[in-house]
């Protein structure tokens, strides 16, 4: 923005240091980071569907940072700032004296009537209307003093949330820091991606529901295995067979560092919902994140041709049947957090029963305009992403708070 028309800015009416929420005191490198603080709540690329009043709201703040960075401009703002202060002021004594002059006539004129009628006034009376004023005077000035305590008081407060707000940041960064280096090594189960190791779990938030989130979430399923990551998306509103009218429905991604995890939630988290077993009450149902179970044709496949090349064991006699295959699904033989090999015989019946794949899957079965699962899960994963870019800059503001406070006590201590 051009010096000019942050000159014709600095003549608004509009106090910027309340849209801020900065004292006309504060330095440069505070008022800098209250903007950066507040644009971002209005920011229409840092928060979904944007309203327009959202839009006007943040180039009235962007206004407002320009003015009060810029010195010469600041100073022709705090300029006329002050005389609109000064002119208020003065209008408010004016209105309180006027009252009390209106009262003293008042006053004057129901003792004139008096004094016809054989009274007599006091000369305490004649000088009520100056001691009035006088203490109105007083009140009005203890009551500036009193404003001025409770907005430091305030300021004090605010100081002192945003000291505490920073330390929690730091240590929940410190606790993923801890959590990620206990992870397990991955590298063997890189051909397995992330979606066919993930399961949709559903709950209705109402009583215990109300409380259930990721870490919830985490204590329900690591006995299947070593949990990677857990995604509660934004619940919805919507109608369930038994349930009278909508309720409120909470879902959580889960992906597992093994698909072998993934499909034992699968399996025994549907009889642990239909057993109401223990917090297992609460969930609604567990499934596939894909929508389908993963596709174990290729395995088959693959293990098939690993057994015609190695060496035979067989004999000759072709009566008995032939053996079934073993899945070498990644992370079968260590299965985390379990005391031995974990054996998933259901995968063949699993595997008869499954659904069409995607390959398979027939668009038009789906209802016209509806949107497919994997248009859900992009969307899903965008607005996550969007949350992840926005807590990363949360924390990058947070840092740079932490710092610009640090050189700011650095400089008060040369100071002094």
């Amino acid at each position: 923005m051009s010096s000019d028309d942050l000159k014709a800015h600095a003549a608004s009416d509009q106090d910027f240091y309340a849209l801020l929420d900065v004292s006309p005191a504060a330095t440069l490198s505070e008022i800098k980071r209250q903007y950066r603080r507040t644009a971002l709540k209005y920011h229409p690329d840092k928060i979904a569907n944007p309203t327009p009043a959202d839009i006007d709201k943040f180039h009235t703040l962007q206004i407002a940072h320009d003015v009060l960075t810029d010195a010469d401009v600041k100073q022709l703002y705090d300029n006329a700032r002050e005389a609109r202060l000064r002119k208020q002021r003065e209008r408010d004594m004016l209105d309180s004296a006027r009252r009390s002059m209106v009262e003293d006539l008042e006053k004057r004129e129901r003792a004139g009537a008096a004094a016809q009628r054989g009274v007599k006034r006091s000369w305490m009376e004649e000088n009520d209307a100056e001691a009035k004023l006088a203490a109105e005077i007083e009140r009005i000035a203890q009551d500036g003093r009193r404003r001025r305590k409770e907005a430091q008081e305030k300021l004090q407060r605010e100081l002192d949330e945003e000291q505490k707000v920073i330390e929690r940041e730091e240590e929940e960064k410190r606790k993923a820091a801890d959590r990620s280096s206990q992870r397990v090594d991955r590298s063997q189960e890189t051909n397995v991606s992330e979606l066919e190791r993930s399961v949709k779990v559903r709950w209705v938030r109402e009583g215990r529901g109300v409380e259930l989130e990721a870490e919830g979430l985490r204590g329900l399923f690591a006995p299947f295995g070593t949990v990677e990551a857990i995604v509660v998306l934004k619940d919805k509103r919507k109608k369930l067979e038994g349930k009278k009218g909508k309720v409120t429905l909470a879902t959580g991604m889960i992906v597992f560092t093994s698909i072998v995890s993934a499909h034992a939630a699968v399996l025994d988290g549907e009889k642990k919902i239909r057993s109401a077993d223990g917090d297992w009450a609460i969930i609604n149902s567990v499934s596939w994140a894909s929508g389908d179970g993963p596709d174990l044709g290729a395995a088959a496949g693959s293990v098939s041709k690993e057994q015609d090349s190695g060496p035979s064991t067989s004999t000759s006699d072709t009566s008995k049947p032939p053996a079934a295959p073993a899945f070498n699904f990644p992370g079968l033989k260590s299965a985390p957090n379990s005391g031995k090999t974990p054996s998933f015989g259901s995968f063949g019946s699993a595997a008869a029963s499954m659904k069409p794949n995607a390959s398979s899957f027939n668009a038009s079965a789906r209802p016209a305009g509806m949107p497919s699962f994997q248009d859900e899960v992009l969307m899903k994963m965008k607005a996550a992403q969007r949350e992840k870019e926005r807590k990363a800059l949360e924390e990058e503001l947070a840092r740079e708070d932490e710092a610009a406070d640090a050189a700011d006590a650095s400089q008060k201590a040369n100071g002094a």
